[in-house]
């Protein structure tokens, strides 16, 4: 993978930017390329073998929380140091650069990392982003997995922007391997149902450009 990964064909892409537009979140089934999601599964398996990922939690700063009542993954950030992760972080600039040119959204940084879902994992519902916060602007995960059947629950679950805690979802995405959901960080509710086996990804996100210290607490 020394050349970068080409985006699908401008109807795919268009697709996406359609659906963030009307309703703010896309799911895209196989869009990762074959040869970046097989780098990346050997990648992660690897990583989460030799113990490399640490328990995820919640809030940021002074708040941020190990609660696993509300969280129960393991991460760790990607930081391009593979080839793997060198040509992702490509990938992933190139749909920042879509983006900004179709939306005008000023994006500016992607930060990811890669998120392991134990037996029993599951992530509460939840916004990967206050609105007027502005530090996260459109959400982006990849599944890793193999051959993912829907009864092994690990559903990513969305909610409509303005749903309130009663409301029903409108989509449960099964985490299919080279799968991808893009979703407008402040305003689209989501969450990870319980998962019956271990699940494997990439959470990330665009940012606009402000002054933070660290990194911020990742997503589903």
């Amino acid at each position: 993978m020394t050349a970068p990964l080409p985006l699908p064909g401008d109807n795919r892409v268009g697709c996406v930017i359609d659906d963030l537009v009307g309703k703010g979140w896309s799911w895209q089934p196989g869009l990762l390329p074959d040869a970046l999601l097989a780098a990346l599964r050997e990648e992660i398996h690897l990583l989460d073998a030799e113990a490399a990922l640490a328990p995820a939690g919640i809030g940021r700063d002074d708040s941020f929380q190990v609660d696993r009542s509300v969280r129960k993954t393991r991460i760790t950030w990607l930081h391009g140091a593979s080839a793997a992760q060198a040509a992702f972080m490509t990938w992933a600039e190139q749909w920042r650069e879509t983006l900004n040119r179709a939306l005008m959204l000023g994006l500016f940084e992607f930060e990811a990392c890669y998120a392991v879902y134990p037996e029993g994992g599951f992530y509460d519902r939840h916004l990967d982003s206050f609105e007027g916060a502005r530090n996260r602007i459109v959400s982006m995960v990849l599944y890793l997995n193999e051959a993912w059947q829907a009864d092994l629950g690990g559903a990513l679950v969305i909610w409509p922007e303005g749903a309130g805690d009663a409301d029903p979802p409108v989509a449960r995405i099964v985490p299919e391997g080279g799968g991808v959901v893009f979703m407008l960080s402040e305003t689209i509710p989501h969450a990870v149902e319980p998962t019956a086996q271990l699940r494997y990804g990439i959470a990330g996100w665009w940012r606009v450009n402000q002054a933070a210290d660290g990194l911020a607490i990742p997503i589903a």
